[in-house]
């Protein structure tokens, strides 16, 4: 059975009944930002705990997702409701090298963690970016108001 949604917080789910529905589908879940911190932080380290699940954090202003290390991503940004404004930011140990395309202000080799560079307040250049990371990078961009 493959529902069309799948409605709930996720906090009981059992491991296997998550990544079989994971390997069916993308998991969003709205209204996961802008309110309490400690809940946006607890739905941030959901994408960490559950690192081989693509899930999207989403609220009206933009979206998060986590970028594992494990790939190389290629991200298609849809101009007409995303960007232009985004951000990469090493989640869980340090970037030693990230290399990225399609931003105004593109990284190559570039060392990131938290009390050094992090990649706030990029700007999309391109349809298509590309992130190759060392380490796990939580990816974020805006959300156009209608």
């Amino acid at each position: 059975y493959k529902p069309d949604v799948i409605k709930g917080d996720m906090d009981s789910i059992r491991k296997e009944v998550l990544d079989f529905y994971a390997s069916l589908l993308c998991i969003l879940v709205a209204g996961a930002l802008g309110g309490r911190f400690d809940h946006e932080i607890g739905n941030i380290n959901v994408l960490c705990r559950f690192r081989t699940v693509r899930i999207i954090l989403l609220s009206e202003d933009c979206l998060v997702q986590l970028l594992p290390s494990t790939h190389h991503h290629e991200i298609y940004v849809q101009s007409s409701t995303e960007g232009p404004h985004c951000g990469l930011v090493p989640i869980g140990t340090p970037s030693g090298s990230t290399t990225t395309t399609g931003l105004q202000w593109d990284l190559t080799d570039t060392e990131m963690r938290f009390g050094g560079l992090i990649s706030t307040s990029n700007i999309v250049k391109e349809e298509r970016v590309t992130v190759r990371s060392d380490s796990d990078l939580l990816w974020t961009i805006s959300i156009k108001k209608t």
